[in-house]
């Protein structure tokens, strides 16, 4: 008996937690959606603040700010890193994002509310900028085996002229903080980042591809014209401390040798 109530309580408790959050995720939805522009200013700023002190959003999917805003929720497979990102202003010729970073270091909870590579690259936002750019996070993989998880975290952006990039980084959780791990490409920052015209036929799960097994990352490659080449590669592998770019025939460069 005792057990049995023990669990209604239990359960009572989650249902109230559940309902709390997506009262609040409502609420400040509303505000963010108000046409005038410091009724939503302030509703984003009080949405930030509520993530920053509530713990629990960072296991909260956030169902009417995906389905209103585009909100975009990835996290990586240790569930210790999770990334939101919605579009906030878009024209003709670029689409700026919000960022908003949660992670765990042990029993500390983090959030950051700038750009996330301003955050992993230790450089200080333009707080005139805030919530004005350009990069989407689609993806986190992570690196099994290492002593220190490497999170390689996949973002998409378009220029001002209109041109597609995506790339991926890599970057290590530690010391309260998410830093990008420098060079970690053999000499570069980043894999990918080539420009490509997005004409609506590119299938953007495919621009990138983190082979778990192989401890390789395939990224898309293009031609004269930045057209993205179907099932053409480049070629990125894991050694003891970082990739390295290498050649591989077409047969090893194919969807069917490439995992999600």
């Amino acid at each position: 008996m005792k057990k049995t109530v023990l669990l209604l309580a239990m359960l009572v408790m989650v249902i109230a937690s559940c309902s709390k959050l997506e009262r609040n995720e409502k609420k400040y939805l509303e505000g963010i959606l108000s046409e005038d522009y410091n009724t939503s200013a302030q509703a984003m700023n009080d949405f930030i603040q509520w993530i920053k002190n509530e713990k629990a959003t960072m296991n909260y999917d956030f169902p009417l700010m995906c389905e209103k805003l585009g909100m975009k929720v990835v996290e990586s497979p240790d569930g210790k890193v999770r990334c939101l990102s919605w579009i906030t202003s878009k024209n003709d010729s670029i689409t700026n994002y919000a960022n908003v970073t949660q992670w765990l270091l042990g029993e500390d909870y983090i959030v950051y509310d700038g750009p996330i590579d301003a955050m992993l690259t230790g450089r200080k936002p333009d707080v005139r900028f805030q919530w004005s750019q350009p990069h989407r996070i689609d993806t986190i993989y992570q690196i099994e085996g290492a002593n220190v998880p490497i999170y390689l975290i996949e973002e998409s952006y378009v220029n001002e002229v209109g041109m597609s990039f995506s790339y991926i980084s890599a970057a290590v959780n530690s010391r309260l903080t998410l830093k990008i791990l420098p060079f970690f490409f053999n000499g570069i920052e980043t894999a990918g980042n080539r420009q490509y015209i997005d004409d609506g036929k590119v299938n953007k799960k495919d621009l990138i591809k983190w082979d778990a097994k192989a401890k390789k990352i395939y990224s898309y490659m293009t031609d004269e014209n930045d057209h993205v080449i179907p099932g053409k590669y480049e070629t990125f592998v894991l050694g003891e401390h970082q990739f390295t770019k290498v050649e591989e025939d077409n047969n090893n460069n194919t969807e069917e040798n490439k995992n999600n």
